[in-house]
Parts: structure tokens; C-alpha cells; sequence
């Protein structure tokens, strides 16, 4: 074996063995019962053996092997997240927001939460390198400079995931846009004191929009409902809304009691000078074959005047 860079050689062994493309539970079991150390860490204290792998390991090509799966079996073999101040479990957290696992992330952020992760510091002298920053800043990127904007939505999930965490509130209803899929609009409500107030339109030189929001759109299913901001990023969640919410469905007439079928993705830019803004733009197919659009602002206004609006295939409002 070559360097271990720090990690004691089994150890090192175990990471190669699950960042390989077909890794094998059974040789892990012997290499721990050998000595290699599941809590181990090497010279870079930023880092340990689950994260290293975590952040390394790219899927087997059978699609056998599941994020899910290894985390649980690190855990069910002793490893803490809790060892070292809680910077274990943080490495964990963080090395995910940097891995392959784009379907399993919000999923696998779960698992770790649930056995006691926390959102500190991955390291003593970067007190703002937090899993949720690492998400926050990736989420943003993917959306404003890679244009990915599916990443990006699932980032977004699971940095609400945080926010729910840093809240004292439950993280366990929060989902991927995804799981509206399928789901039948009940109805549309809107944060805000009247159904007058929501809507507005922006009619800049450079900006003409209508149907422009400032607060959350919630389209309500039966068992939650998905979450529409005006930054143009989606989620769903499961937990009661606890804002004071208005009725708006009149204004989503053509979607109500019919299913989201797909959600698609594309991208505008603005450019201001040497400045590009990129502007995501999200369209919900429903059953009926209604296409529902929703776009931002971005680029075009000042951030105070940041806003998301909607419009259908065909132009129309209602």
C-alpha cells in the first residue's frame, strides 16, 4: 500500500474499498474487525473516514449500492458523529453536499440527523464552514452560475432542512420538489393579509412582468403541499404552515383538482456589462396539459425588488 496520508493503513484500506466502484460489505466487516478504525482520521482534520468516502465514492454501476446503505453501516459498526465536538457528523454532512449522490442527498442528510449530526463547524479556525453554508453556497451556484437548476432545487430542500433544524422545527416532512409529482392541486394559498396583496406586476424599463409574488405560494395536495418562493425554488413539505396564509386559487383556476405530471427546467440569462445573471425558469405540466411557468426577476431590478412571477403557455392569467 502506498501513502495513508495519515489514516492508519486499514483505515485507509476501508476507504479505498468503499470509493472503488463496486464495494464489498463483507471485505469491510473483515478490515474492521481487523483494526481498521471507522472514527479514524489522517492529517486532514477537516476530514474522516465516513466523509472521505462520502465525498469520494462515485455509484457502482449495477446501482446496488446506495448512500443509505453506507451510512448505515458505518453507524451500526460504532461510528460516532458526535466524536469531536460534533465535527464528525458535520464532516459527514458537508462532504455530501460535494458528492454524487444528487437523488439520495435529502435522504442520506436525514439519516445523519437523526443519529445526531449537527450543523457546527467541519473544523475548529473555519467557524463559518457549516454544513448549511457548504449547501447554501453550492445551491447557489448551481442555480445562478451552472444553471442546473434541478441540483439546484434539491440543495434547496435540504438547506430548509437546516433552516427547520437551526428552528427547533421537524425536518422529517421536507422533500424534493419531486414528490409533487403525481399530486392533485387541492388549492393555491399565499403568505399575506389579503388575496388583493399578493399579486402585483413590475413595469420597469427593463423589467415588465405580471403576476409578480414576494412571499411563499403554497400548492396544497393531500398530505402537504409544494412550496414556491420568489426565488424561484421549490420544495415540499408535510408539516403544518404556520404563517398567515390567504386563499389565492382563483388565480390558479386551470390547475385546480388536476396532477403535476413533470417539472422542467430551463435557464435565461441577463447580462449588465461583465455581469451575467442567470434566471431560472420552472415549468409544471399538469394532466390537463396546462403549463405552468414560473421565472424571477433576477438581473433586471434592484435586490429589494427581487420577485418571482407566473404565466401559462398560452399567456393566459387564470
Amino acid at each position: 500500500m502506498g501513502a495513508t496520508y495519515g489514516y492508519n493503513p486499514l483505515s485507509y484500506a476501508l476507504i479505498d474499498l468503499f470509493v472503488s466502484d463496486n464495494p464489498d460489505f463483507s471485505t469491510a466487516e473483515k478490515l474492521i474487525q481487523q483494526g481498521a478504525d471507522v472514527n479514524g482520521q489522517g492529517d486532514d482534520k477537516s476530514e474522516n473516514v465516513l466523509s472521505e468516502i462520502l465525498y469520494g465514492y462515485h455509484s457502482n454501476p449495477t446501482g446496488n449500492i446506495s448512500i443509505a446503505k453506507i451510512i448505515s453501516f458505518f453507524l451500526d459498526h460504532g461510528f460516532d458523529v458526535s466524536r469531536n465536538e460534533g465535527r464528525h457528523g458535520a464532516q459527514c454532512l458537508s462532504a455530501l453536499t460535494y458528492s454524487p449522490f444528487e437523488k439520495e442527498l435529502i435522504g442520506a442528510t436525514k439519516m445523519l440527523l437523526d443519529a445526531g449530526a449537527r450543523n457546527v463547524p467541519i473544523e475548529d479556525n473555519e467557524p463559518d464552514e457549516t454544513p448549511m453554508s457548504a449547501i447554501g453556497t453550492e445551491g447557489s451556484f448551481q442555480d445562478t452560475g451552472e444553471g442546473n437548476h434541478y441540483l439546484g432545487n434539491i440543495y434547496e430542500a435540504v438547506y430548509q432542512i437546516y433552516v427547520a433544524l437551526e428552528n427547533g422545527k421537524s425536518y422529517s416532512g421536507i422533500e424534493s420538489f419531486e414528490a409533487a409529482i403525481g399530486k392533485k392541486i387541492i388549492r393555491v394559498m399565499a403568505v399575506g393579509d389579503s388575496i388583493n396583496s399578493i399579486f402585483t406586476s413590475v413595469d420597469l424599463p427593463t423589467s415588465m412582468h405580471k403576476n409578480c409574488f414576494y412571499h411563499n405560494l403554497y400548492m396544497l395536495f393531500d398530505g402537504g403541499y409544494l412550496i414556491c418562493t420568489k426565488y424561484a425554488s421549490y420544495w415540499v413539505d408535510t408539516t403544518p404552515i404556520d404563517k398567515k396564509i390567504v386563499d389565492v386559487s382563483k388565480f390558479f383556476s386551470r390547475i385546480i383538482d388536476h396532477k403535476i405530471c413533470n417539472v422542467a427546467f430551463n435557464h435565461n440569462s441577463v447580462i449588465k456589462g461583465t455581469t451575467h445573471y442567470g434566471q431560472p425558469v420552472t415549468s409544471f405540466r399538469f394532466d390537463n396539459d396546462v403549463k405552468l411557468t414560473f421565472s424571477i426577476n433576477f438581473g433586471e431590478v434592484e435586490k429589494d425588488v427581487y420577485c418571482s412571477y407566473y404565466y401559462y403557455d398560452d399567456g393566459g392569467d387564470v
